[in-house]
């Protein structure tokens, strides 16, 4: 699930040289939203429904004051657990102007492999404080100097989401540094203009495309191996997504929406 939570992300690159800095339309996402994704693989001719990944916005508190848990979870299907097993659960606490984290954690097993993350921002000292643990590493805690830009892997999809379209030109890139792990990676997405987008239920979609430059890891092996269709609307929500692995292809689709605030529109 991790590699598809990049993928939402649109990350790509190491450098944030050169990039456009961004401006934001804050407030589009409110508690209640949720979505799922169906994640499908593909070997040769067949395609096969292996598993899903949803998101949502929960109300909380966060040193009494109002804030936003963002909730992830993402499994492969029963059938397929013999040959993959994924359970994995991702959660942060935001501030709801702007989703700048308070707090991040996750829980995942993949394959056998088991890692646990919680991360700890104070904004006041510029410092994050993380504590790992994985089935191949000990117990360690961090601490990482940082500025008000930093994200998690939750909480910048919704900065992604919210990114303010209408000033981004075709080609351009923005800047997303998150803490994954212990470290930061200074990572970023390039968008690439409009593109209507056919659903599997055969709804018909203006999106917003992009192509996305995977760092290269066991599943993807680096390049412009990612093409994803986000909705060109207030919802910005990711209607397809499709990349290329080390053996076969992989493709999600947005099958379940609710609790938005904008209406999710076909163009049928």
């Amino acid at each position: 699930m991790r590699q598809w939570l990049i993928i939402l992300l649109l990350l790509c690159g190491n450098t944030l040289s050169g990039l456009s800095q961004p401006q934001y339309i804050y407030g589009k996402f409110g508690v209640g939203e949720r979505f799922k994704l169906d994640i499908y693989y593909n070997w040769q001719f067949i395609w096969l429904n292996a598993g899903w990944v949803t998101f949502e916005i929960r109300d909380t508190t966060w040193n009494h004051q109002p804030a936003y848990h963002l909730f992830s979870q993402g499994s492969t299907n029963s059938g397929y657990d013999w040959f993959y097993k994924v359970r994995d659960t991702y959660e942060a606490i935001v501030e709801p102007k702007n989703y700048r984290p308070f707090w991040f954690r996750c829980n995942t097993n993949e394959g056998g492999f088991w890692d646990h993350e919680e991360c700890s921002f104070n904004y006041q000292k510029n410092i994050a404080i993380t504590k790992t643990e994985n089935s191949k590493q000990p117990f360690k805690i961090d601490t990482l100097k940082i500025n008000n830009d930093i994200t998690d892997l939750i909480s910048a999809i919704y900065v992604c989401r919210s990114v303010d379209f209408e000033k981004i030109s075709v080609g351009e890139k923005v800047p997303i540094p998150v803490i994954i792990g212990n470290k930061i990676h200074n990572l970023y997405f390039r968008y690439l203009g409009i593109e209507p987008v056919t659903t599997r239920s055969g709804n018909i979609y203006r999106c917003r495309k992009f192509a996305v430059m995977m760092v290269d890891g066991t599943i993807f092996s680096g390049g412009e191996d990612l093409t994803a269709w986000f909705t060109d609307d207030k919802n910005c929500a990711p209607i397809l997504l499709e990349a290329k692995i080390a053996v076969g292809s992989v493709k999600a689709f947005l099958v379940d929406m609710s609790g938005n605030r904008w209406p999710l529109k076909s163009n049928n």
